[in-house]
């Protein structure tokens, strides 16, 4: 007899962090401890008041910025569970050489970094290879895809990691190389803004994404999307 049990299909959606205050400009201590401004409180707050979906599960960085943005909503619904994965922002520069200066003054490193197209190379000890950002996306992909069956999953992140994501469901055969020298491109032409959310679905252990179908346009060397 053929089993005839309707599918569970999960529905997750990430969400990028509030304006910090290195997004507006100013100088934070560190990458990690970049609070939000009062304008990214505002909108934690307004991105939860909006919220439709009924949450089983909440799941964040360690970032104090992510953390900071999913407290309106996890206020909002003090009885879901709360999660701590590595979902943290690439940080590809060292970050002791770096601390306490402004974005516009880190731009030669910045440029030095991604010019190098090495996807191995780790710029000190506290920073990380792009490869090994991207280690941290596909773990976490797969751990999304092994959640248990549920409504609604928010995952609380960063831009970057976010576009790593969505890199890797586009060309699952691309390499780390391939994806290193057009991620800059796919993040300017694809900019995912303070407090935009994307959205996924899990069924059968694949995941998909949802209403983001002008991704198809984008090429990798010259192929087509995988979506």
């Amino acid at each position: 007899m053929t089993n005839s049990s309707p599918q569970t299909t999960t529905r997750i959606i990430l969400v990028r962090h509030g304006q910090s205050v290195a997004n507006a400009g100013g100088v934070p201590d560190d990458h990690i401890s970049n609070p939000l401004t009062e304008l990214g409180w505002e909108q934690a707050k307004s991105f939860a008041e909006e919220f439709s979906c009924s949450p089983t599960l909440f799941i964040r960085s360690s970032f104090l910025r992510a953390q900071q943005t999913s407290e309106p909503l996890l206020k909002r619904f003090p009885e879901v569970p709360v999660e701590e994965w590595p979902i943290h922002e690439f940080t590809y520069l060292e970050p002791t050489r770096h601390n306490g200066t402004a974005e516009e003054q880190q731009l030669p490193h910045i440029h030095e970094y991604w010019a190098r197209r090495d996807p191995a190379y780790i710029d000190g000890p506290n920073a990380e290879s792009f490869s090994l950002f991207l280690g941290r996306a596909r773990d976490a992909i797969k751990r999304l895809i092994q959640l248990p069956p549920s409504d609604c999953v928010v995952v609380f992140t960063h831009g970057l990691l976010m576009q790593a994501i969505r890199l890797l469901l586009l060309f699952p055969d691309a390499t780390d190389t391939e994806l290193m020298l057009n991620f800059r491109r796919f993040h300017a032409t694809h900019f995912i803004n303070n407090v935009d959310s994307l959205e996924f679905e899990v069924l059968n252990h694949q995941i998909r994404m949802i209403d983001q179908q002008h991704l198809t346009s984008f090429t990798l060397e010259g192929e087509p999307s995988h979506v």
